[in-house]
């Protein structure tokens, strides 16, 4: 069992502290086992938990769950209440918020789900200022390289973890290539059966997978009204409107197998609403979903490889272009920090200047980086900060 120390030292921190405890992230992330981790933390603590993927869990109304959780309570001590996939039960808010106001008894609330709107909206909506959200990312390059790999150096488990990501489903098959994909797979379809298709009761399953596959399949390119349009036309048998369909990539998000990254205007320092780009949650998802190998888009993997562990680091992320309409792949924002990032392969004297022109047009003095695979270039002095993606993904230290 891989242990994530970083989420580990973030739980304990808050533990017994009056905030609701709210993980959430893509299925089989490891939410669960992350919880199991935790519990060893608790042992001076009455433990109350419920795993409502179990059939069996899934009896419980709110009203009868609030019941059992009352009758497994001990008095004068901490009653440690974890309620995993909590979305589940209908209204299950009703039963968090009498746990919460409870007088005579402590509480101290764990919750988990794979619904991001339900608990950064709804649940931050009830319990204003009472939650402390953490997204659970997948098994980082870093992670997967010390517990699976030794940390080795070796090119080729690089590109491994590039085409395999890091969902913990895969963890203990994770060097069985055919295995993982499975895995996957069976992930992938339940998230679109159960969480979408159902939940959301879409009724043109075949519409709707397609446009999935769209996604995917356009990771880390603008996505704006006209090219929507454009899709809808070529697509003639896709009969939905475009409202309809930017709905279902909204869905995409909800249950995290897709991030949206809206655009930054850099020069009027405000966030557009009309362009977009999209990135999967998970590299093995990614995968399934293209059907390539590491050679194909590269570039886009790359970014998408950088992007999950920016958002891991909290950092803020957006992407923009100069006044010319040279892009930059990513404007990140943490406190009253900004940096200026661009994601390529190899970046040498030929290609310097593509990929540089955009960092250089910008006057404000933050720092300016170009992450990259290989690095064959005669050293610049023009204040751009050149970093091994590799390296800076290995690093304890990051941005």
């Amino acid at each position: 069992m891989l242990k994530r120390d970083k989420y580990l030292i973030l739980l304990n921190e808050e533990k017994n502290s009056n905030f609701i405890k709210v993980l959430t992230g893509i299925r089989r992330v490891g939410k669960s086992t992350l919880l199991n981790q935790f519990k060893e933390t608790c042992q001076n603590d009455n433990i109350i938990e419920f795993d409502f993927n179990e059939l069996n869990q899934c009896v419980y109304t709110y009203e009868t769950l609030h019941d059992e959780i009352i009758k497994r309570t001990i008095e004068n001590k901490t009653n440690v209440v974890i309620l995993d996939e909590i979305q589940e039960i209908e209204n299950f808010e009703k039963c968090i918020i009498s746990l919460y106001s409870n007088k005579k008894y402590k509480y101290d609330i764990y919750i988990t789900g794979s619904n991001s709107h339900m608990f950064s909206a709804e649940l931050v909506t009830l319990f204003t200022g009472r939650t402390m959200e953490y997204v659970v990312f997948p098994f980082s390059f870093k992670e997967i390289n010390e517990y699976i790999f030794q940390n080795t150096n070796a090119v080729k488990q690089y590109e491994y973890y590039l085409m395999h990501g890091g969902l913990g489903a895969i963890v203990d098959s994770y060097l069985k290539s055919d295995r993982c994909y499975k895995i996957l797979e069976n992930v992938f379809n339940t998230i679109l059966k159960k969480d979408l298709v159902d939940r959301y009761n879409i009724r043109n399953t075949d519409g709707f997978e397609k446009i999935t596959k769209y996604v995917f399949n356009h990771i880390g390119r603008n996505i704006s009204a006209s090219n929507l349009e454009h899709f809808l036309v070529s697509n003639k048998e896709i009969k939905v409107t475009k409202n309809t369909l930017l709905k279902y990539f909204d869905y995409l998000n909800k249950t995290f197998l897709t991030y949206r990254i809206n655009y930054f205007d850099i020069k009027g320092k405000k966030i557009l609403q009309t362009k977009f780009k999209y990135y999967a949650t998970d590299l093995g998802i990614l995968t399934i979903n293209t059907n390539t190998d590491e050679t194909y888009n590269l570039g886009y993997r790359l970014e998408n490889l950088v992007l999950i562990n920016l958002l891991e680091q909290q950092w803020k992320v957006f992407t923009s272009c100069d006044k010319y309409g040279n892009e930059i792949d990513f404007v990140i924002k943490k406190n009253n920090i900004t940096k200026y990032i661009q994601v390529c392969d190899t970046l040498n004297d030929k290609n310097y200047e593509r990929e540089s022109r955009s960092l250089l047009k910008i006057r404000d003095g933050f720092e300016k980086i170009i992450l990259c695979n290989f690095i064959d270039l005669i050293p610049k002095d023009d204040g751009i900060n050149i970093v091994n993606i590799k390296k800076w993904l290995l690093e304890e230290s990051k941005f």
